[in-house]
């Protein structure tokens, strides 16, 4: 038997959503991380395509329960006993896409805000924003460099408000 914790499961193609909700019927918790690819549509894909994670119970039949649930392909490693993945990764999963759901479109950004780069080469300057591009999150600033405005395409998610 294994130790309480989180395995991880392979999944049959596109099937991440459907063996989440066929473990969660048969009482066992699951996580599928889910992203969105874009702010404007407003579907979502596995951050992991073909795998999700269980959280099985010590001296429980969790794993049985699972391994033959919908979607699921098999329990990985497939050779041997499951591995187990630490809470504290599955937390900092959690934590991560949280932060990067965060509705930085929601600061309705206006030309000639001031913003701050916040990853890339550019990381920690200040640029002018000057108008979005696209409606997938691509956004024009405007950089002082050498005494001049030079404007430069960035995805939204790099931006803060200086």
């Amino acid at each position: 038997m294994i130790d309480a914790g989180w395995v991880v499961l392979k999944t049959q193609p596109r099937h991440e959503v459907v063996a989440v909700n066929a473990m969660d019927a048969r009482g066992v918790e699951s996580y599928v991380p889910l992203v969105r690819p874009s702010r404007v549509s407003g579907s979502t894909v596995a951050l992991f395509p073909g795998y999700v994670f269980a959280r099985v119970r010590e001296t429980s039949d969790d794993l049985l329960r699972i391994r033959s649930a919908p979607g699921i392909a098999y329990l990985l490693p497939r050779d041997c006993s499951p591995a187990v993945v630490p809470d504290d990764v599955i937390d900092i999963i959690r934590h991560r896409l949280a932060e990067q759901q965060h509705p930085l479109a929601a600061l309705e950004l206006e030309h000639g805000d001031r913003v701050q780069i916040v990853s890339g080469p550019f990381r920690w300057t200040d640029a002018v924003f000057d108008r979005r591009l696209s409606a997938a999150g691509r956004v024009r600033i405007l950089l002082e460099l050498a005494h001049r405005s030079v404007p430069v395409s960035v995805d939204e998610t790099q931006l803060k408000r200086a």
